[in-house]
């Protein structure tokens, strides 16, 4: 192995080492989502106009889609969570499951629970007091993790844009590292495509669940539908994406009953533990990997690096191994 490729190898492992150690994953994953996204449907439209012309026109329907699906996001939210009504409700059915939850438990842990909802909304309000700080690290955070996906939306697309020369005519460094990119790239779309197929299995036992089973006993989870397609859309983020979803599922099982908040925590739980096997078989078979061996990587990843870890795992595992393959190694 020569000196250039010894310092691609560096440079692409500093690249990744900073994403983790910041915990920029959702930002990397998020921009190279939208970079390929544009680049597939960029070649498609090759077909039909030149080639410089239809990568911005790609780049000019994945922003326009973009900046719909936030509008529809925002109207969606403000409908929902706007509605004085609804939050009302919403109110009514948290005390309702409050006195659900006392005929339920034992009496020695009544203590523990508030006597009504405005004695809740007091706890809420001092637990809020006492975190002020914590709870304005955690906003600011939340805004520059925001700031970054902003700024890998833009580069993304004009990358997607430029028109890079021939691989084989760059100047050694530069060819050396294209190669490890490259090989990155093909990493993460294997592990996309694999993604949707999850997606798509989540999706199908929630949606089971939720329209099928719930009905069954008598219980119309509020919105229902629109839960079905928040699971598959959140489904595209690897493991957090399922955490998402089960939290907004639990929340509106809240305001139905404890009961039915309890019922569909347990089913979530279950659904999420068995994404762990669904994503090392489904990506396993993509990579040409066990199962076993991207069970260890998302498991050693999650003990060192948290959800970073885990959203980078399975990509980081197919590039080594891409890596390996190439020089023969395995």
């Amino acid at each position: 192995m020569n000196n250039i490729k010894i310092i691609s190898f560096i440079a692409i492992s500093a690249l990744i080492s900073l994403v983790l150690i910041f915990h920029m994953a959702p930002t990397l994953l998020i921009g190279m989502l939208i970079f390929l996204l544009a680049k597939r449907l960029g070649d498609k439209l090759t077909f039909i106009m030149p080639d410089q012309f239809a990568r911005i026109f790609a780049v000019f329907l994945i922003t326009a889609s973009i900046i719909g699906a936030t509008a529809s996001a925002v109207m969606f939210l403000s409908n929902t969570l706007g509605n004085e009504q609804n939050l009302a409700g919403l109110a009514a059915k948290l005390g309702e499951s409050v006195n659900d939850i006392k005929d339920d438990l034992p009496p020695t842990l009544l203590s523990y629970l508030p006597e009504s909802m405005q004695s809740l909304n007091s706890s809420v309000s001092d637990i809020i007091k006492e975190h002020t700080r914590e709870l304005g690290v955690a906003g600011k955070e939340s805004l520059h993790t925001f700031a970054h996906i902003l700024i890998a939306l833009v580069i993304a697309l004009m990358v997607s844009i430029h028109s890079f020369s021939e691989i084989a005519k760059a100047h050694p460094l530069a060819k050396a590292l294209r190669e490890r990119i490259q090989l990155f790239g093909k990493a993460f779309e294997n592990i996309v495509f694999a993604q949707i197929k999850i997606s798509a299995i989540n999706t199908l036992l929630t949606g089971i669940f939720l329209l099928i089973i719930l009905p069954l006993f008598g219980v119309n989870l509020p919105y229902n539908k629109t839960l079905v397609v928040v699971t598959f859309v959140a489904g595209l983020l690897p493991v957090i994406g399922n955490l998402i979803s089960n939290i907004i599922i639990t929340v509106i099982s809240i305001g139905v009953s404890f009961k039915v908040a309890i019922a569909a925590l347990v089913f979530l739980v279950a659904i999420h533990k068995l994404e762990y096997f669904i994503n090392a078989k489904i990506v396993g078979s993509k990579i040409n990997a066990a199962a076993w061996e991207l069970l260890l990587a998302l498991l050693v990843m999650e003990t060192l690096f948290g959800i970073t870890g885990v959203l980078i795992a399975p990509i980081l595992y197919a590039y080594i191994k891409s890596e390996l393959l190439i020089a023969k190694l395995i």
